[in-house]
């Protein structure tokens, strides 16, 4: 019988106990508050208000009937407030999915800052292999993958975020560590760990070697490359890797040194070519540019560091 305004008109005058406040809080005319509630009383077969010395006293059914309506209004306030806090991106959801390499060295560093600035917004973050990681994004399970050198995709659009380098990860006693540039002959014959030839990245390492006249045959094999400089870490040979995962390996004793020929790993966010990314998913992507531009500074200097000693 009564809609959201009507009740709100109500509330107003029990309030302010005159039209004219009334009319002035909801930016209304006076003549339009008055027939409002004539129009209220008409409809119920009430009064709502009794006139005393100039001013409106609301009747004990007024005052029932406001009672009952508060929860609408409370209702009302928190849909306003949810989409106030909607457009300035306060709340929300981000689904990530990420390569094992990106979810150990950046992400980590990305979502607690993130988390931190915006601790409405609900984040996710899933680690699998490349190949699934792209899958996630097409199906809509996820919002945003970061992935290294990935394949094209139709479903697909790639935000290039940087450039990698490989590198190689060693023991500062290592003849590597006092060379300026590693090449693929100075790996020939070492204890060396990689990214299998199966995914990617190994194939161009693979063909690095090749143009090289070298083959590429790591000792031990990983499918991530975390994993390799990991094995290093632990001090076991030298790892042939991205400069992301040899940096977040380092440990007292080991040296980045760069490796010779020219090539580089594309670092890309991959989005859905069909739906757009929310505010959120976009200023994720930014705040994931702008720590991996950190991290690379980090590591580039450190890579260009000579040897002490």
């Amino acid at each position: 019988m009564l809609n959201l305004r009507q009740l709100e008109i109500l509330r107003a005058v029990v309030q302010y106990r005159t039209t004219v406040g009334a009319a002035e809080r909801l930016g209304m005319s006076q003549p339009s508050i008055s027939n409002t509630i004539r129009h209220i009383e008409t409809v119920l077969g009430f009064p709502l208000f009794e006139r005393v010395s100039n001013r409106l006293s609301p009747t004990e059914e007024a005052l029932i009937l406001l009672e009952e309506s508060e929860p609408l209004f409370l209702l009302r306030d928190a849909v306003n407030q949810r989409a106030a806090d909607l457009r300035m991106g306060r709340i929300g959801r981000i689904r990530i999915a990420s390569t094992a390499e990106l979810s150990e060295a950046v992400l980590p560093r990305v979502i607690a800052d993130y988390a931190r600035e915006f601790p409405r917004i609900q984040i996710s973050l899933e680690t699998r292999p490349l190949d699934s990681v792209l899958q996630v994004v097409e199906n809509s399970v996820a919002d945003v993958a970061f992935a290294l050198s990935p394949f094209e995709r139709q479903a697909l659009d790639y935000e290039l975020i940087d450039e990698l380098r490989p590198v190689v990860l060693c023991d500062e006693s290592d003849p590597l560590a006092k060379l300026e540039v590693v090449n693929p002959k100075d790996l020939a014959e070492r204890p060396m760990v990689g990214p299998q030839v199966a995914n990617r990245i190994g194939l161009m390492l693979a063909d690095s070697f090749r143009a090289r006249g070298q083959d590429y045959r790591p000792t031990i094999e990983t499918r991530f490359m975390n994993a390799a400089a990991r094995i290093v870490r632990d001090g076991w040979g030298v790892a042939l890797v991205d400069e992301l995962s040899a940096f977040t390996a380092m440990r007292p004793g080991l040296v980045i040194r760069p490796y010779g020929p020219e090539m580089h790993f594309d670092l890309c966010a991959a989005i859905s070519r069909t739906k757009p990314p929310s505010r959120q998913t976009q200023r994720f992507i930014k705040a994931f540019r702008e720590r991996v531009a950190i991290r690379l500074a980090e590591v580039r200097a450190e890579s260009l560091r000579p040897l002490q000693g």
